[in-house]
């Protein structure tokens, strides 16, 4: 019985260490027009890579529960961002004061990034 426990306690050990390897992180994900004025758009990219290091953005199509089954289909920029904290509160600021969005669409999930 001592060696089962032994074992156990070993395999343990093994993932608790593989799992400090990897890099605690938070991902972020949020929706913003992308009729925004183009300078808007760079002051926001710039200011994530200053907080976070960098995004991804894409375009995106799709509604909103507001118009749901109404064949509104709004143009959006869905971005990506993964950083070593949460920055929701910081972006979700920024997205409203900065770029007067009355309401905001923001995502936070904690990830774990590989460092090999």
């Amino acid at each position: 019985m001592k060696l089962k426990a032994l074992v156990l306690a070993a395999a343990l050990v093994v993932l608790a260490s593989s799992s400090a390897l990897a890099a605690k992180a938070t991902v972020h994900f949020f929706v913003i027009p992308s009729a925004l004025p183009s300078e808007k758009l760079h002051e926001l990219n710039a200011f994530l890579v200053k907080n976070a290091g960098g995004y991804t953005v894409s375009r995106s199509t799709g509604g909103d529960s507001a118009s749901f089954g109404a064949g509104y289909a709004p143009e959006n920029l869905s971005y990506t961002v993964s950083a070593p904290k949460n920055l929701g509160k910081a972006i979700g600021g920024y997205l409203k004061k900065d770029l007067g969005l009355p309401q905001v669409f923001l995502l936070t999930w904690p990830a774990e990034r590989l460092e090999e």
